[in-house]
């Protein structure tokens, strides 16, 4: 008689949460495509608009969820971003968080990492860019910068997809043990240290889990708004005045808290960067002399539009037609043919309408296809931000700022996309006034029209009447935003702020970071 052993159930595979943080434009977008490719999703975090990005990789048996916060200057609840980024690390507990931080501008970068090192979460650093510091002189030492941290430093340039596996294997690490984290926090400035212990003691045993209490004590001293509104329904009445009382007394306790913050920055700075000697005018200087410039700057905008265009259209236009004849003409003709015994009116309707109609979008895809990918590599290259400080002022006249630029601008390939790129615009006023205007700019399809309208009817004068029905499209265009904005939005004018980065040379080659 043989007996039979139960079978044992199989193992689950561990999943592994991980966040990626860090500021706009450091890289973490090409981090997260790169670890994850097609397993990701988009969408909006519950009750906001802010975009949320999933997705999951397996690295050594282990299956990560890597969720990408939203890009944020600090973790003050000054935006949905910020409080978005936070409140996720605090509830949800990720096993790690990559903090990215840009190595061009590490000091400006370090005040995040501030914040974070505060937070429960194990950290490490991403150190990106590195390729971008040494173009501008500025040498890091990887190794130093982390003893001082006490959290794992990982060099990379992510666009070259250099340093990824040194980030999985540190993320493995530090996940299983193997790789000790143990930050170094910013410690507030020693005239306030007894205020701040005083805060703790008042609100010990009240702070709502699972936000750490030293954290939340901070906070306060901090003034921030959420954190404030939290504690006054979980604190007594008496225990919320003698709350207020202190921080009353100390009205500059933020100045205190921030000065820790920027101490501590200095000390990562002096111990870990070596930058350029005093007078060394690195490569961003340089071109933003030109670049920036009031008179210079829109003239060189106006020649880097003159060529997008022109080189979509030299790409572009051959494309389009081969896609028409080769394509829809002949799937058109395949179409008449193998309904050459049918009624007519069923052949035409599917040659000419279906596959005429379908096929009139699909010759259009070059186009686009060509005029994104050269806003890609502007944007990449950082030379879009320097167009919108440069269009500000003329935006200014339409009621709008600089940022509005770059969604019109795309305009000119596809209103659509137009319309969606407002979403960079932190203004419900300007956004809602972009939105108006979006689509008023000529996009591909009113350009292939005039095309093939105006020779037609205007034969050898057709460029000239081509050129002056775009210019009396965006005179209409800015006369119609200056009016809209004054009858609507009585005359307001919206603040621009917007940090310029340093240009990354997509020619530069970057040494392994195993060599830094």
């Amino acid at each position: 008689m043989s007996s039979t052993n139960p079978q044992l159930p199989a193992p689950t595979e561990r999943t592994v949460l991980v966040a990626l943080a860090g500021q706009p434009n450091v890289g973490k977008s090409t981090v997260f495509n790169l670890l994850t490719g097609l397993n990701q999703h988009v969408g909006n975090w519950p009750g906001k608009t802010v975009e949320r990005k999933e997705g999951h990789f397996s690295y050594n048996g282990t299956t990560y969820r890597l969720v990408d916060l939203p890009g944020t200057y600090s973790l003050t609840a000054n935006s949905a971003e910020e409080v978005i980024a936070r409140e996720f690390i605090i509830r949800e507990q990720p096993d790690v968080v990559v903090a990215m931080v840009d190595a061009a501008i590490l000091e400006r970068s370090l005040y995040l990492l501030a914040e974070m090192v505060t937070l429960p979460a194990p950290l490490i650093v991403a150190l990106n860019m590195i390729d971008v510091a040494r173009q501008e002189g500025i040498e890091i030492e990887p190794e130093v910068l982390q003893a001082a941290l006490g959290v794992p430093v990982v060099p990379m340039v992510a666009t070259r997809n250099v340093g990824v596996r040194e980030l999985l294997e540190t993320i493995d690490g530090v996940v299983n043990g193997r790789i000790p984290c143990t930050p170094k926090a910013p410690q507030i400035r020693a005239d306030h240290q007894k205020v701040l212990d005083e805060i703790k003691t008042l609100i010990d045993g009240c702070v709502p889990p699972p936000y750490p209490p030293d954290w939340v004590a901070l906070k306060l001293l901090e003034g921030d708004e959420e954190v404030t509104r939290m504690m006054r329904q979980c604190l007594s009445e008496a225990q919320w005045q003698a709350v207020q009382d202190v921080l009353r007394a100390h009205d500059d306790a933020l100045v205190a808290v921030a000065a820790g913050r920027y101490e501590w920055i200095g000390r990562m700075i002096r111990a870990a960067v070596t930058h350029p000697r005093p007078g060394q005018i690195g490569l961003t200087e340089r071109l933003d002399r030109w670049a920036t410039h009031p008179a210079w700057g829109l003239l060189i905008l106006a020649g880097i539009l003159g060529l997008t265009f022109l080189l979509t259209y030299a790409l572009g236009a051959p494309l389009q037609t081969l896609l028409d004849r080769a394509v829809v003409g002949a799937l058109a003709d395949a179409v008449r043919a193998a309904l050459a015994g049918a009624p007519a009116w069923l052949a035409s309707l599917l040659a000419d309408g279906v596959i005429g109609g379908a096929g009139a979008m699909l010759t259009f895809l070059p186009i686009l296809v060509i005029f994104f990918a050269v806003l890609g590599i502007l944007e990449d290259v950082g030379y879009l931000s320097r167009a919108a400080y440069v269009m500000d002022g003329v935006m200014h006249l339409m009621g709008l700022h600089g940022r509005s630029f770059l969604p019109l601008f795309l305009g000119f390939g596809c209103n659509v996309p137009a319309v969606l790129g407002t979403r960079v615009i932190d203004s419900r006023r300007a956004r809602l006034l972009t939105i108006l205007l979006a689509p008023l700019v000529p996009c591909t399809a009113r350009m292939t029209v005039i095309a093939f309208l105006a020779p037609a009817f205007f034969g050898r004068a057709a460029a000239l009447v081509s050129w002056g029905l775009v210019l009396l499209a965006l005179l209409i265009l800015a006369l119609a935003g200056a009016l809209i904005n004054r009858l609507l939005f009585k005359g307001q004018r919206a603040a621009f702020i917007m940090e310029l980065p340093l240009y990354h040379c997509l020619l530069y080659t970057s040494p392994s970071p195993r060599d830094s």
